[in-house]
């Protein structure tokens, strides 16, 4: 009864806060507070379990990646697409699909878990398995030093029941990897090939004081090369070739960890061609790369969530881009990281705003580009940016944080996420 009072009354709110002009964490919060046992009465009896995917970088791709290769498979996959990577976000999805019974029509689950919210998960739906991305130089305004989510990383990896999936050009993750005694690990393996395309610190951060250590980890997956977005992929001794739904390194990477969760739970029955298909057709996930369609116009959005995020964002950029309009807002709290990254690849930029607008308009000035307008209003520098590709008949490209990135998909009337914030 419980369940169903929680369902019911999380699906009415979701509907007002929809109304209202977005998705929200509140429907999940709301309903957990009902019945704190939600997310373990509606994911713990699904076939296969469920996967968290988590890492400093990655997560929402990586989802989708995972989802995407398992449904290939015949598999049908409930998953929070939307980023909604909290407690509370994942309680709105699942309000969202659940029967008012409180049933999902999956087979398995598939959960994007913020960092530091993998081990007060587990708790209420332990993983199956868990997938772990990349440790990076990310949110110390959060977490204050990087080996504090190594710590995170290691209790949520330690709480899966079957396995965990690395990525083994982190350093951090292989550590981590050979910590664990109570599950077994496999790796994604990065040829050194496809690492030397790729400048130090734009897919993991340093080794934290670990020293160097054997990597006897076993490899299920490995990248043998991704050259415009068309990744090389080794499983099994086989080769594959498999189009990427983006450019660049990071995105054959989290593709072949989702290769190797599947291949992981589904054995010798894992189709490789079948998931290589689906990748191939898959969009990328909001903000990292997506292609937005508003007023006649497509602008791609890309995320710099921190500066390895922005070093990955520019390799996979075409040389030079121009006419560019970079967004960001107090959701970067320290701005300072902006000096550190090479902006050879940047030819231009139209237009600067938000409430950090300035920071990178001096940043930009610094470097030699003068921006041609800086606008913190996001509605005003929107239209205007919207107007100027309009009249040139371009294709723009928006370097945005977060938060930034959230407002403005709304301002162009997407209002299809789930916040967890």
């Amino acid at each position: 009864m419980r369940l169903f009072l929680a369902v019911l009354i999380g699906k009415l709110v979701r509907i007002v806060a929809k109304l209202r002009g977005g998705g929200s964490a509140i429907p999940g919060r709301i309903a957990m507070l009902i019945e704190p046992k939600l997310l373990s009465k509606t994911l713990g009896s699904l076939k296969h379990g469920v996967i968290f995917v988590s890492g400093s970088n990655g997560k929402s791709t990586t989802t989708a990646l995972v989802a995407g290769t398992l449904a290939s498979q015949g598999l049908k996959v409930f998953s929070n697409p939307s980023g909604g990577n909290m407690p509370q976000g994942i309680g709105s999805a699942v309000i969202g699909q659940a029967t008012l019974a409180g049933a999902l029509n999956a087979d398995v689950a598939v959960l994007e878990v913020d960092e530091a919210y993998g081990e007060v998960l587990a708790p209420f739906v332990a993983p199956s398995w868990v997938v772990l991305t990349n440790i990076q130089i990310d949110q110390l305004n959060r977490f204050f030093e990087p080996d504090r989510v190594f710590g995170m990383l290691h209790a949520a990896a330690s709480s899966a029941t079957k396995g965990v999936v690395i990525n083994g050009s982190d350093a951090n993750l292989v550590d981590i990897g050979l910590m664990l005694s109570n599950v077994p690990v496999a790796q994604v393996h990065v040829s050194d090939k496809a690492l030397s395309k790729w400048p130090d610190g734009a897919l993991a951060a340093p080794r934290f004081g670990k020293g160097d250590v054997l990597n006897n980890i076993p490899v299920s997956v490995s990248v043998v090369d991704e050259i415009d977005g068309v990744a090389t992929l080794s499983l099994g001794g086989a080769s594959s070739s498999v189009q990427l739904p983006g450019k660049g390194l990071h995105f054959a990477i989290d593709t072949a960890l989702a290769f190797s969760v599947a291949e992981q739970i589904l054995g010798t029955s894992f189709d490789i061609e079948a998931a290589s298909r689906a990748i191939s057709n898959q969009q990328t996930v909001y903000g990292r790369g997506e292609i937005a369609k508003y007023q006649g116009v497509e602008i791609q959005i890309l995320m710099m969530k921190n500066p390895s995020s922005m070093r990955a964002t520019l390799v996979a950029m075409e040389d030079p881009q121009t006419a560019i309009w970079i967004a960001m807002d107090e959701g970067t709290p320290d701005p300072s990281w902006i000096y550190d990254i090479d902006l050879s690849r940047i030819g231009s930029v139209k237009m600067v705003s938000g409430s950090r607008a300035w920071h990178w308009a001096t940043r930009l000035s610094y470097f030699g580009v003068s921006p041609e307008s800086v606008e913190p209003d996001s509605k005003q520098a929107l239209a205007q940016y919207v107007s100027f590709l309009k009249a040139n008949g371009k294709r723009g490209t928006l370097l945005t944080n977060y938060e930034q990135m959230m407002a403005i998909r709304k301002l162009m009337g997407f209002l299809d996420l789930e916040s967890g914030k």
